[in-house]
């Protein structure tokens, strides 16, 4: 595949990818510069516990699952995530951070990344579109704390209302 090619394709991902809706088409061609095209065949690890996180990624095709270890040792799957998703993005700002969690492929799962360096880069050479990345992953934080959150009240709901249950037996 030539360079013309490898643009053209990723290009037309991120015209199809609901990620980059907010995004002109200047916008998306300034962005295809910085970014890469991964594949991750089934339980590869997109990110790993521990390791600093370089890059972000912007999921088009496949799913993978978010692991947490419990306080035990135990790996729990504490979310699925596929199209449509962003992860990684703590790579996006600027301390380098170790993943807290494993991020693994459950099939075939391709990304559009962006790694850290190339971001840095783009901030410099295209700071309104950079800025707009930024935004946009801001707002997708802010939604995933509402629904963990929703999620969190349910949960603590749902345990309340089974100890009332309990103390009028």
């Amino acid at each position: 595949m030539n360079l013309e090619e490898g643009k053209l394709s990723k290009i037309e991902l991120l015209e199809s990818a609901p990620h980059f809706s907010f995004l002109n088409f200047g916008d998306k061609n300034v962005l295809v510069v910085y970014m890469t095209i991964e594949e991750f065949p089934p339980g590869d690890l997109l990110i790993h516990e521990g390791e600093s996180q370089d890059k972000t990624h912007f999921i088009f095709e496949g799913k993978a699952e978010v692991v947490k270890a419990s306080a035990e040792g135990e790996r729990v799957p504490i979310a699925k995530v596929g199209r449509g998703d962003i992860v990684g993005e703590a790579a996006l700002q600027p301390n380098l951070i170790q993943s807290t969690v494993v991020i693994r492929a459950l099939e075939k799962t391709k990304t559009l990344c962006l790694p850290r360096d190339a971001f840095e880069e783009m901030m410099v050479s295209a700071p309104k579109t950079a800025f707009k990345l930024l935004f946009d992953v801001i707002r997708l934080l802010r939604r995933r704390l509402n629904e963990t959150s929703n999620k969190f009240a349910d949960q603590v709901g749902d345990i309340i209302a089974d100890d009332s249950q309990q103390d009028e037996q």
